[in-house]
């Protein structure tokens, strides 16, 4: 297993169901300079999270579409090492769309199967697509990857791999982001 040295490495999110497309008109993301649409999500362990906990500190959110893209997520993540700042929180979405059939026991044990179990708080996984529809994500063998600021506001939004031109969109926003916000007490 290779060393995790404090950040996120992630295996294959491999799934054996079939991925259906989302319904059209998803497929952007959410708009740059607007905030994250809110949401609610369970984790790999079935706790139930929320968009704000992203609030206070610049995040670095991957999500995928496909269950085809693990290696593509892992590489994001990886790439972050290099590129973010330490301060920056990853997370991660896994949102398919898959077969009524498909319970998400299944989905859950697939991916704590390929998920170190430190990361899996912090790892969003619905089976039926509703997280992506939320954030105006299409079917996309490749991750969406959006960077936020501590407000929660969109700095930007790429749908590709880690080393594509675009991803330099997402490591300038979050070094030139401000300071995290200070917690009230």
């Amino acid at each position: 297993m290779p060393e995790l040295r404090g950040t996120r490495v992630w295996w294959t999110v491999a799934l054996t169901a079939c991925a259906l497309a989302l319904p059209a008109g998803a497929a952007d993301g959410p708009g740059v300079g607007q905030p994250l649409p809110g949401f609610t999500g369970k984790d790999v362990l079935g706790q139930q999270h929320s968009s704000q906990e992203y609030m206070g500190k610049p995040t670095l959110l991957v999500a995928i579409t496909d269950k085809n893209a693990g290696d593509e997520m892992r590489q994001w993540f990886d790439a972050a090492d290099q590129h973010a700042p330490a301060s920056v929180q990853r997370e991660s979405i896994i949102s398919l769309h898959l077969p009524f059939f498909v319970g998400m026991g299944t989905v859950r044990r697939r991916v704590q199967a390929q998920v170190p179990r430190q990361f899996w708080d912090d790892t969003l996984v619905d089976r039926d697509g509703t997280l992506a529809g939320t954030l105006g994500l299409g079917s996309s063998q490749e991750p969406y990857v959006i960077a936020l600021d501590a407000r929660g506001q969109v700095l930007a939004v790429v749908n590709g791999k880690a080393d594509s031109p675009q991803a330099s969109r997402i490591w300038s926003s979050l070094n030139t982001n401000p300071a995290p916000l200070e917690k009230k007490k």
